[in-house]
């Protein structure tokens, strides 16, 4: 039996008071600093809900993904609510990867989390505030919606110019 299959069935589901609310996420996303655009329902490969962002910082693919819950995880695995998803990692890192040659810069690949606690957190039925709720697997950013915008922020050399920023937007557009 794996711990994986062990903290399923010990814990089936987190807590509502551990979940945060749907509207923080657009609260995230529409309070970035005005240098940051914001383009939703963007096809990403085969992500087809994804949201991008650009700005001066560079070009960013959020993946919505759909399990919350206790993360399992090191450089080679990611296990989240008893699900392996490492075939999502991989999809997503391939999938920008082909965005990224489409739009002709680098594009960070961002796996988006409702949710995850370590099983530390669950058995304790508490969010640590310690807990930096940001992991990365290859080459692709697994983070929650919370700690999305620490994320983005921490990013402060500019990769690009207004005028780079301008044209990545226009080129989405005609895109998409």
């Amino acid at each position: 039996m794996t711990l994986a299959h062990t903290m399923k069935t010990a814990h089936p589901a987190l807590p509502v008071n551990l979940l945060p609310k749907r509207a923080r996420l657009e609260q995230t996303l529409y309070s970035l600093p005005d240098h940051w655009l914001v383009r939703e329902g963007v096809q990403v490969g085969h992500f087809s809900q994804a949201t991008v962002l650009i700005s001066q910082h560079g070009v960013f693919a959020l993946l919505p993904q759909e399990p919350s819950g206790v993360i399992l995880h090191n450089p080679r695995t990611l296990i989240v609510a008893d699900q392996n998803l490492m075939p999502q990692v991989q999809a997503s890192q391939q999938n920008v990867e082909y965005f990224s040659r489409q739009m002709g810069t680098p594009v960070h690949p961002v796996m988006l989390f409702q949710q995850l606690l370590e099983p530390e957190e669950l058995k304790a039925r508490s969010l640590y505030s310690s807990t930096v709720r940001e992991w990365e697997i290859d080459s692709v950013k697994i983070v929650t919606w919370e700690s999305l915008k620490t994320y983005l922020l921490s990013h402060t050399r500019k990769k690009l110019s207004w005028e780079d920023t301008m044209r990545l937007s226009q080129k989405l557009r005609t895109l998409y």
